[in-house]
C-alpha cells in the first residue's frame, strides 16, 4: 500500500508540471539561464527540453520572463556611463513623444510642407542618392530613415524605387570592395564581432551563390555593417554580392509605402483614412519584420544543421579508418 501512493504520485508528475513545481521552476529560473554568449546560443536547445511539458500560456510566461532575465542581465553588464546613455535615450524619447502629441497637427504640417519643397528641387534626388550611398559604408546609420524619407518625398512611384535602388545597391557594392580589397581585416573583425554573423559566414562559406546572398540581406542585420561583414567571408564574389542586392530591390517598395503613408497621414482629415494609414504602416512593418525573421530562423537552423554534420564527421572518419583496418 505504502509503495503504490508514490508511484501514483510520481505518474501524476509526469502527466503535468504541479503548481508548486511551476513556481519553483520560475523562481530558479534566474540561476539556471546562462546570459555569456554560449549559453544564448545554446538556449533554444535547452527551451525545447524545459518547455515540452509547458502549456501554451506557461510557455509564453516562460519566453516573457527569460526575455525580462535577459534584457535585466545585459543592462546590468553595462558600465556606469553606459547606463546612464540608456537613461538619456529613454527619457529623450519620452520627451519627444510628449512633444509629438501636444504638436502634432503643426509637425504634421511641416513634414507635408518640406516634403513638396524638396520634391520640387531637381538636386533632392541627387542629394538623396548621395546620402544613401554614403550610409552603405559601416559602421554609418540611418539608411531606414533616408528610405523611408525618399517614399515620403516622391512616394511609391518607380522614379523613388529607382533613386533609392540606385543608391542602395552603388553604395552596397563600393562598401564591399573597399572592404574586400583595403580594409580586409576590419572586415574579418566586423564577422568576429557578433556570433550571429559567424553563423551566417560559415553558411556563406558552404554556399555563397547570390541566392544564399540575397536571403542573407533579407534578414535583419544592420545594413551597413553587413555590407562590411560580407566582405571578410572569403570566396564571396563581387559579381554576386551586387547581384545579390538587385534581387532584393523590390524589398526597398516597403519603405516607399511607409513614407507615403505618412505623408498621406498628414494631408487628410477623415478619422477613417487615418485609421486606415495608421493600419497599412502597421501592417507592412510586421509583414517585413515576420519576414525577416523567418527568413533569420531557417538560416540559423541550417547552421545548426552544418555544426552537427561537422561534429559527426572525426567520428564518421574514425570508424571508416578502424573498419579498414
Amino acid at each position: 500500500m505504502n509503495s503504490s501512493a508514490p508511484a501514483g504520485g510520481a505518474a501524476q508528475d509526469e502527466r503535468s508540471p504541479q503548481p508548486d513545481d511551476f513556481d519553483n521552476y520560475f523562481g530558479d529560473l534566474n540561476d539556471d539561464l546562462s546570459f555569456g554568449e554560449a549559453g544564448l546560443d545554446d538556449g533554444d536547445d535547452n527551451d525545447f527540453l524545459d518547455m515540452y511539458n509547458l502549456t501554451p500560456r506557461q510557455r509564453l510566461m516562460y519566453k516573457a520572463k527569460k526575455l525580462v532575465f535577459q534584457a535585466k542581465a545585459q543592462f546590468d553588464a553595462l558600465q556606469t556611463w553606459q547606463k546612464l546613455l540608456v537613461y538619456l535615450a529613454g527619457a529623450g524619447f519620452f520627451v519627444l513623444g510628449v512633444l509629438f502629441l501636444v504638436f502634432r497637427h503643426r509637425i504634421m504640417e511641416k513634414i507635408v510642407e518640406t516634403s513638396n519643397d524638396l520634391e520640387a528641387k531637381t538636386s533632392t534626388q541627387f542629394i538623396l542618392v548621395l546620402l544613401i550611398f554614403i550610409v552603405g559604408f559601416p559602421p554609418l546609420i540611418g539608411y531606414s530613415f533616408l528610405s523611408t524619407s525618399t517614399g515620403l518625398i516622391y512616394g511609391v512611384s518607380f522614379h523613388g524605387w529607382f533613386l533609392l535602388a540606385l543608391g542602395s545597391v552603388c553604395g552596397s557594392v563600393a562598401s564591399f570592395a573597399v572592404f574586400k580589397n583595403i580594409l580586409h581585416s576590419r572586415a574579418e573583425k566586423l564577422i568576429h564581432a557578433n556570433r550571429r554573423f559567424e553563423a551566417f559566414a560559415s553558411i556563406l562559406q558552404e554556399n555563397n551563390s547570390y541566392m544564399i546572398l540575397a536571403l542573407f540581406r533579407l534578414c535583419p542585420f544592420p545594413y551597413s555593417l553587413t555590407n562590411g561583414a560580407i566582405a571578410g567571408i572569403y570566396g564571396i564574389s563581387l559579381r554576386n554580392f551586387a547581384i545579390a542586392n538587385l534581387i532584393t530591390t523590390p524589398k526597398l517598395l516597403l519603405y516607399l509605402f511607409i513614407g507615403s503613408r505618412i505623408k498621406n497621414l498628414a494631408e487628410t482629415d477623415s478619422p477613417g483614412s487615418k485609421l486606415f494609414d495608421i493600419l497599412s504602416i502597421l501592417l507592412t512593418v510586421c509583414v517585413l519584420m515576420i519576414t525577416a525573421w523567418i527568413l533569420y530562423y531557417k538560416t540559423n537552423q541550417r547552421y545548426k544543421q552544418l555544426q552537427s554534420q561537422r561534429n559527426q564527421e572525426p567520428i564518421n572518419t574514425m570508424a571508416d579508418a578502424d573498419f579498414e583496418i
